[in-house]
């Protein structure tokens, strides 16, 4: 059973979350649709969604100190809408954990297929995994995840060069 459940109530996050749901409305639709239709959603979507991360990049600042990327990443917006959590960062590995996730909000009131779920959040994943793709000092990894029934979701950024 997915538990997704908000704390941060401040007006602005409220807003951006609504956002954010909307934004996992338009995957689950597009996803849906294509699935339904026969298309192989890994095929395409991932690499679309991929690109949208890689052009964030200039979002983020172009270093190679992963405790300034972090600090950009986590910024007081993404903290809050996300709920984040670092729980603990050295030179070369960080984990943040996500205990909230307005997509998976927005997915779990569209169905309960589990399997496309997960499906769905990882090649969500895509756009993380793109903006990582930008940079040669940093590896993202995602562990365990909302929409298998975690907690939370699990993201570690190691340093690599």
């Amino acid at each position: 059973m997915i538990k997704n459940l908000p704390s941060v109530d401040d007006e602005l996050i409220v807003k951006l979350r609504k956002a954010n749901e909307n934004r996992g409305l338009w995957y689950y639709y597009l996803l849906k649709t294509a699935k339904d239709k026969g298309y192989n959603i890994e095929e395409f979507a991932r690499k679309a969604i991929r690109k949208v991360g890689q052009a964030r990049k200039g979002q983020y600042p172009d270093t190679d100190d992963l405790k300034v990327f972090v600090e950009a990443f986590m910024d007081d917006i993404n903290k809050n809408l996300f709920e984040m959590e670092l729980i603990y960062i050295n030179d070369k590995e960080a984990k943040i954990e996500f205990h909230y996730c307005p997509m998976t909000g927005m997915w779990t009131k569209l169905t309960e297929d589990q399997k496309f779920l997960e499906q769905i959040c990882d090649i969500a994943m895509d756009v993380d995994r793109g903006l990582f793709d930008e940079y040669d000092c940093f590896d993202f990894v995602l562990g365990k995840t909302i929409c298998e029934g975690n907690d939370t979701c699990e993201l570690y950024i190691k340093k690599v060069k």
